[in-house]
């Protein structure tokens, strides 16, 4: 008898929960149907693939050893912090690759996007030239570069001998230390492009009558560009600079197809060093603890970044 009192003490709330859910359904159903594919692709594309690689990282795991998988907890990480010379030199040229290039395509982009903004003569045809770069296949370009820093036929020597800047060629790509100065011109010659139109979009939303003000007022055109310009793009920037940063860290194909990480390490990042030891060394668990401690080392280097750029940008 009592559980029929109870049952009929529950029936009008089951009622009332399943007429909730059935008006929710009607009302958000849909638009949970159009998320479906894009939450699917994330978990199985995105986060599954993360967790494995942590999973990985914790086991002994080599292709080529005969042993198959071994949990060997943090080991991995160990041998990487502690007694690999090569990876903290790695990580140096990581950052050197990360901050020259997002520092030099900035150089280049701004002066560039000032310039396209005004009024010169077939704007809009310069323009469209100026992001042949940015949409051209990484590879492509990697070949293309490393057949203009050729040691003995390369344009880059050629040009600067007729100049009169060298007077024997130059091995670019074999030199430790000229090898740098061309990743990154090769690098920034790729990426100035999306900073160039993202500071153009900026640049167009500057108040004109604001500059002509300061301009009757007596300012200069350098004191016009510091105190006004430049200071209303800098949410623009920090946000472009971002994503140049993350973009860069990941920028493994480049420096692939124009050193394969050579002279010995001396142009290695931490992707270069992660796909060697996974697909050449077949070391699955090494490399995915070199994975993961970029993933954790990316995610330092954005939170500095946010940090110290990410301050009164209104």
């Amino acid at each position: 008898m009592s559980d029929i009192l109870r049952m009929e003490q529950r029936a009008p709330s089951l009622g009332k929960r399943r007429r909730r859910a059935s008006a929710f359904f009607r009302e958000f159903g849909f638009g949970y149907f159009l998320l479906a594919p894009v939450v699917l692709y994330i978990v199985i594309f995105q986060f599954y693939p993360l967790v494995e690689t942590v999973r990985l990282s914790l086991y002994d795991y080599s292709l080529i050893s005969g042993r198959g998988m071994t949990f060997n907890g943090f080991d991995n990480y160990k041998e990487l912090l502690m007694n690999d010379n090569a990876f903290w030199r790695i990580f140096k040229n990581s950052l050197v690759w990360v901050l020259g290039s997002t520092v030099l395509q900035f150089a280049i982009a701004i002066p560039a996007a000032l310039i396209l903004f005004g009024k010169i003569r077939m704007r809009g045809l310069w323009r469209g030239l100026m992001m042949v770069p940015w949409v051209s296949p990484v590879v492509i370009i990697g070949i293309v570069w490393k057949w203009i820093y050729d040691g003995h036929y390369g344009l880059f020597n050629h040009y600067l001998k007729l100049a009169g800047f060298i007077s024997e060629n130059i091995v670019w790509l074999g030199d430790e230390v000229l090898v740098w100065p061309a990743l990154l011109l090769t690098s920034a010659w790729k990426g100035f492009p999306y900073i160039t139109l993202m500071m153009l979009s900026g640049l167009t939303g500057i108040s004109k009558e604001m500059i002509e003000a300061a301009h009757m007022d007596g300012a200069s055109a350098w004191q016009r560009f510091t105190r006004i310009t430049l200071p209303m793009l800098k949410p623009i920037m920090y946000v472009t600079g971002l994503v140049s940063i993350v973009s860069s860290w990941t920028k493994f194909e480049m420096i692939w197809a124009l050193t394969n990480g050579g002279p010995g390490y001396a142009t290695s990042i931490l992707p270069t060093y992660l796909y060697t030891n996974s697909f050449v060394y077949f070391d699955l668990g090494k490399g995915s603890a070199i994975a993961a401690l970029s993933m954790a080392m990316v995610l330092v280097l954005v939170g500095l970044y946010a940090r110290l750029f990410g301050r009164n940008l209104e």
